[in-house]
């Protein structure tokens, strides 16, 4: 079964989004879980257009399903940002709003692959997803972040190889 790359498939989600088609170029970046928002605002000063950033699954939840397997639940992170006038609240409440509906249509493409066990999504939580609110990052980009979470088993055996 194919495992899920998050930083492929957004990437190829900013070839498929509409609002992203006017810049082809610069609108993907990627970040690990570690990073705060000050350093991805930081790498994101002078963008005047739409964005994408993704963010990896690296933090996990762990749950035993009472079997033989512990269940690892990833959580992964997707930031649409638009630039916005910092003092025009209109603005930026537009921006946020054409981030939200950009994640849920993202979150509604990924529940019907998940359905057609593509992508390696077969494990994705559909009540998992979550979307807030963001901004400002960079100089005047303000948008939505959308979280969820894919289930996989890891084994509860451990690994000769890590230990002495």
């Amino acid at each position: 079964m194919v495992q899920y790359n998050h930083f492929n498939y957004c990437q190829d989600l900013t070839t498929k989004l509409k609002l992203f088609a006017d810049h082809p170029e610069g609108v993907f970046h990627r970040a690990p879980n570690s990073d705060t928002l000050l350093s991805i605002s930081q790498r994101l000063s002078s963008i005047g257009h739409a964005v994408l950033v993704a963010i990896d699954g690296k933090d996990s939840d762990f749950k035993d399903n009472e079997a033989e397997q512990l269940l690892k639940h990833p959580q992964y992170f997707i930031m649409i940002l638009l630039p916005a006038s910092n003092d025009d609240n209109d603005a930026i409440l537009l921006a946020q709003e054409i981030a939200e509906a950009n994640c849920v249509q993202i979150m509604l493409r990924m529940h019907d692959q998940r359905d057609k066990m593509l992508e390696g999504l077969h494990g994705l939580e559909k009540s998992s997803f979550s979307i807030g609110s963001i901004g400002p990052l960079g100089e005047n980009l303000y948008g939505a972040v959308m979280g969820f979470a894919l289930e996989h088993g890891i084994s509860t055996k451990k690994d000769d190889k890590y230990w002495v």
